[in-house]
């Protein structure tokens, strides 16, 4: 299993959709908290600066939602990468379990989110201070949130991984990477808040009970958990866990059930 993982890290860090995304992130973040302070100032009567506390920069690393598709984009690349050129038979036919691959896979995707996240927040930051030196903006630091705000960072790390482990069910255990991608497009943007708006009140018509879907769910959960304002803190724990477990599991099951081609 180590080799394979080290295998696999090796195969991160030689994709180029993995740098290119991550650098379309650092643009976008940096045109975010650039540009709005600046036209902030020219637009907004009354007000030469925008205020921004850094603990919000690090709870929240991709400053708007949409920004999040880079990283599921490089993240359903890389999932599909060894299938997509055919030497998945040539690993899986020199290691006991097969199945390893799908857990070196969500194993090494663990790092990819994680430094993926970590250089989205640290765009959003230099950016910040970037505006900061300018005029243009104010940066506040609140001590007593900083590590509120990385338990978040965290939580929000592990709810992604929640997602990933559904598009790795589709990569790997379905092999569709189009769905794949188009799926991951839509959990990382939010789309799916209607549909859940929907199935609530279908719920709360038919069978009188009041729901909130999108408290049980990982898309929802990566916008509002918030430690330091005990946001849905135990269900994202608790979502994430059970939806990566599970979501895994299946992957898992059904990789072994195929013969690998």
């Amino acid at each position: 299993m180590g080799n394979l993982i080290k295998m696999d890290i090796r195969r991160l860090f030689l994709s180029k959709v993995f740098y290119i995304a991550m650098a379309i992130t650092a643009v976008l973040n940096f045109s975010i908290y650039i540009v709005t302070p600046i036209l902030s100032k020219f637009f907004t009567s009354g007000q030469n600066t925008v205020t921004q506390e850094l603990t919000e920069i690090i709870s929240q690393p991709f400053p708007v939602a949409i920004f999040m598709v880079t990283m599921i984009i490089s993240a359903v690349s890389f999932a599909f990468a060894d299938i997509a050129n055919g030497y998945i038979k040539n690993i899986a036919g020199q290691i006991k379990r097969k199945s390893d691959t799908i857990v070196s896979k969500f194993i090494v995707l663990g790092f990819h989110n994680f430094i993926f996240m970590l250089v989205s927040m640290l765009s959003c930051m230099i950016a910040a201070f970037a505006a900061s030196a300018t005029g243009f903006e104010q940066i506040t630091v609140s001590g007593n949130l900083i590590f509120p705000a990385i338990l978040t960072f965290l939580i929000k790390w592990m709810l992604s991984m929640a997602i990933i482990s559904i598009l790795l069910f589709i990569t790997t255990g379905i092999k569709n990477k189009t769905i794949a991608s188009v799926f991951g497009v839509i959990l990382s943007t939010g789309a799916l808040g209607m549909v859940y708006f929907g199935l609530n009140e279908a719920i709360k018509n038919i069978f009188k009970v009041t729901v909130s879907i999108g408290s049980y769910t990982p898309d929802s959960l990566i916008d509002t958990v918030s430690v330091g304002q005990n946001i849905a803190v135990l269900n994202a724990i608790i979502v994430s866990i059970v939806f990566s477990a599970l979501f895994l599991a299946l992957t898992i099951k059904v990789f072994n059930s195929r013969d690998v081609k």
